[in-house]
Parts: structure tokens; sequence; C-alpha cells
């Protein structure tokens, strides 16, 4: 009987011993050539990233950054992904948190378009908006960006279609997509699965934000000789996007 009750017990413990909670300090190192906006480390078991380990913070070109977090000894695996001011996403997979100290990000980490499983799809976008669209843009729901215009010269006039090819991450399919109008409204279809959807309708119901909200004569009294000007607006850029992008995440995640 002793015997028989000793065997849990030692399961038990063992259990305790393997996947204890510990706390973890690894470094990260910025080896491309310019500096990151976003960093998220995440279980390989999760769906979203969670915080932005940056915070307020940049990663410079060849910087480090040292990371204290908390983690599962017998579930060691996580993801890694950071994010540029050109909008590039870079993205390393299945992290052994328990045999690595050090991570480096380099050029060969970039995430494409479509992921690193592309699956190549024929994908319908029809305007009923009532306006032209200028502009189209489909982005990962784990992204803080939109990529590059998907119409390129083409024009989206209203009560018309456009199919275009686009690689789809077959592993995470789900994407936002946005369109943006001759008025400089914006048009949105957020979380959408696009290997079990192939057509996609903007109408005025998707407006997001309205060219109607922008007053552009605030944008007319500057120097555009002036190098105060141009460090200036470029470090005031990098203080809205960071600080819109990262409200507009945490919204996201509460929702």
């Amino acid at each position: 009987m002793k015997r028989f009750l000793l065997i849990p017990l030692i399961l038990q413990l063992s259990g305790v011993a393997l996947f204890a909670e510990t706390t973890k300090t690894i470094i990260i190192e910025n080896n491309l050539d310019n500096p990151l906006y976003y960093l998220y480390l995440s279980p390989v078991s999760e769906r979203e990233w969670g915080d932005d380990r940056l915070g307020d913070g940049l990663l410079d070109p060849g910087t480090t950054i040292e990371i204290d977090f908390d983690y599962d000894e017998g579930k060691p695996l996580f993801n890694l992904m950071a994010e540029d001011e050109m909008e590039k996403a870079y993205k390393i997979e299945e992290i052994n948190m328990n045999e690595i100290n050090f991570i480096s990000i380099s050029p060969e980490d970039f995430l494409p378009f479509g992921g690193f499983n592309p699956v190549r799809r024929d994908l319908t976008f029809t305007n009923n908006t009532g306006e032209a669209i200028y502009y189209l843009y489909v982005s990962s729901h784990d992204s803080m960006y939109w990529g590059e215009d998907l119409l390129g010269d083409e024009i989206l006039y209203d009560s018309s279609s456009i199919t275009l090819e686009v690689p789809v991450d077959g592993d995470y399919p789900n994407n936002d997509i946005m369109a943006e109008s001759e008025s400089n409204s914006s048009y949105e279809l957020p979380n959408q699965n696009m290997l079990e959807n192939d057509n996609f309708t903007f109408t005025e119901d998707e407006m997001t934000s309205s060219g109607e909200d922008y007053d552009y004569e605030d944008y007319d009294d500057y120097d555009a000789e002036s190098d105060d000007y141009l460090e200036g607006y470029r470090d005031g850029f990098k203080e809205a996007w960071k600080e819109a992008y990262s409200q507009g995440f945490n919204d996201a995640m509460e929702e």
C-alpha cells in the first residue's frame, strides 16, 4: 500500500520540478540596419503577442536590450516578433528558452508578406462605398502595420470589383483589410479568414474615418528647408506613431 501511494507522490514532486515557473533574463540584439519599434515574445501555444517589450523605447541597430520574463520550464518554446520603422516584420519561431540566453534579430528573420507558409489565393474585392478606392492593404491580424498598397496603379471604382492574387499565411490566415478612397476616407474589414473566404466587400458601414476629419491647412505653415524642422518632424513622427499604435494595439487586445 505504501508503495502504491508513493508513486503518485513522486510523480507530483517530479511535476513540480519539471514544470516550475522561473524568471529568466535574455539579451536581444538588433542586427538590422533599421531601429526596431516593437518587440514581442509569446509562447508558441498562444495566438496573441501580448505587450510590446520595448515600451516607449526603440532598439537601435547594433544595440542590445535585456528582458526579464517568467515562463514555465516545462513549456519553453517561444516565438519572437519584431517590427521596424519601415513596416517590416521579423519573426523567430520555436526559441527554446531553457537553452539560450542571447537572441540576434537579423535580415534572415524577415517575415515576408504571406508568412513562412504562404498559400497563393485569388481574392476578389468589391467596392460599394459610393466613391473610388485608390489604396488597398492586407495585413496579418497580429501585425501593427498595413504594409504595401496592393492596387498599385489600379483604381477600384464604385460598384466594381477586382481580383488579386494574394499570399495568405497558411498557419495564420486571419487578416485585416483596409481601403482608402479618393476623399481620404478609410474602410476596414477586420479579422478576415482568407482561406475560408475569397470575396470581400467594402460599404459605407465599414468606414472607420472620414477625409472630412482632416484639416490639411494645418500643415502649410512650415519651412521645408529648415534642418531643425526636419529633425523635429522626424522625432515628433516617431513619438506620435509609437503612441498611436500602442494605444490601438491595447484597445484591440481589450475587445
